[in-house]
């Protein structure tokens, strides 16, 4: 066991100087399989609806799927507007003119309903009346008065165009089921009715971009209209994603940021050194980075409870390149200087340890793949490979960098002097701990 356990460590220790070395060769290599990858960041996308998670075929999806081919979309965009008395003649011309611009300007929009095009069915005598509420203007006191009196008393108005006080009204957009993707050039009306069949492309579902969209262009209109008697409330399924997609976004930035200030702040405390900073960050940065785009390459969204994984990969990523130049640093002041020598025997003294680490945490992550809610799969399955490539990045990268940059030689008093109180409460630590077995596994139990 002993002779194979060696066998790798000479192996790891080989590796290392070959990537030290020929470093040039190394960076270029590793620049252009990470440019390769990096080149699919901008096909990244965001997932924040409640479809993103299910997986592609589970039945109840296929399910949902199927009642949207038939039915249309049911996801819609209300603007409510609210006024003291929202049949007033300043307050309707303002709703038709809001009405008229948000049925011209929003896009993928496929229905918009509000008092302007509510539809009225009314007796007449032995007539039957069919028309929208407002198609004949009011122009009279009366006829507004009549107007009034037909709304306020239909059924169907009352909590869906109307409040029941009567100084709330809503228009609804209804947007469409299908995206615009892939259709360009289709103009036949006809288009998919054919038989034959070879042709014809399957129809992707509004995209949560198109959705924004949708949500951006609404938002941009009513913002125009608002008034403190034309007080405007956006509400509905593709405004609280957009929120959400928002919102993750900016959580995303803000937490990177603080476990990167976290560790890069640890890291200068331990080591002392800018290069004990930075190396470890470059290294977790570009496993991350690598991991994001190998989601974009597998066509994986980021959906809410997925937005984890950079903070994650940053915390998990950094250990290995630490395990490293912690044993580096240390044979660096003892071989005074020996930067060759140094990157060897580290990598060859903790390769084993790191990669046994990373295969662990990597084989408990992949258990989550699992799972049925399919962000959760995604978290195990892109959360351990984000694991393999920074141990990648470690063991290629750092040796390369290493051999790039100058590295000042410590004397070994200040070295001492950084090291002595954590060197102290860890051998404290250590001593508790084998002096009293019985006791701890006691009190453990």
């Amino acid at each position: 066991m002993n002779r194979i356990r060696e066998r790798i460590e000479n192996k790891f220790a080989a590796a290392a100087s070959l990537f030290y070395r020929h470093n040039i060769i190394t960076l270029l290599v590793l620049a252009i399989f990470t440019g390769a990858l990096l080149s699919q960041l901008p096909n990244l996308t965001l997932d924040t609806s409640t479809e993103g998670f299910l997986h592609d075929q589970d039945p109840d999806l296929l399910a949902y799927n199927d009642f949207r081919d038939q039915f249309g979309n049911t996801e819609m965009v209300i603007v409510a507007v609210k006024s003291k008395d929202i049949f007033a003649p300043e307050f309707l011309e303002k709703l038709k003119k809001l009405h008229v611009e948000l049925r011209d300007q929003v896009p993928y929009v496929d229905d918009i309903n509000s008092l302007i095009n509510a539809r009225s069915t009314r007796g007449d005598g032995d007539r039957l009346i069919v028309e929208d509420l407002l198609e004949n203007w009011p122009k009279t006191p009366e006829e507004l008065a009549a107007v009034k009196g037909r709304a306020l008393a239909n059924p169907l108005y009352k909590n869906m165009l109307i409040s029941e006080k009567g100084d709330f009204t809503a228009i609804v957009l209804q947007t469409q089921a299908y995206s615009s993707q892939g259709e360009e050039g289709v103009d036949d009306v006809l288009a998919g009715f054919t038989e034959d069949t070879t042709e014809q492309k399957e129809r992707i579902y509004l995209t949560d971009a198109e959705t924004s969209e949708v949500v951006q262009a609404v938002t941009g209109i009513v913002d125009t209209y608002r008034a403190p008697d034309f007080e405007i409330y956006v509400a509905g399924g593709p405004v609280v994603t957009d929120f959400l997609k928002k919102a993750m976004m900016k959580d995303m930035r803000k937490f990177m940021l603080l476990v990167g200030l976290t560790i890069g702040t640890f890291l200068f405390l331990m080591f002392r050194r800018a290069s004990a900073v930075f190396l470890p960050l470059l290294v977790v940065a570009f496993s991350l980075l690598s991991t994001l785009a190998l989601m974009a390459i597998l066509g994986t969204a980021i959906k809410l409870p997925t937005q984890i994984l950079p903070s994650f990969l940053m915390a998990v990523g950094v250990g290995d390149s630490v395990h490293i130049l912690a044993i580096f640093f240390h044979r660096f002041r003892k071989n005074k200087g020996d930067k060759a020598e140094a990157v060897e025997y580290a990598i060859g003294h903790s390769g084993l340890a790191v990669l046994m680490t990373s295969l662990t945490t990597a084989g408990g992550l992949l258990s989550f793949s699992t799972a049925d809610v399919a962000p959760i799969a995604d978290l195990g399955i892109y959360a351990a490979a984000g694991v393999m490539l920074a141990l990648f990045y470690t063991l290629v990268l750092l040796p390369s960098l290493l051999a790039l940059i100058p590295l000042k030689e410590r004397k070994e008093k200040t070295a001492q002097k950084t090291t002595f109180r954590l060197d102290n409460i860890l051998s404290t630590i250590g001593h508790v701990a084998t002096g009293n077995p019985k006791a701890i596994l006691v009190i453990t139990a």
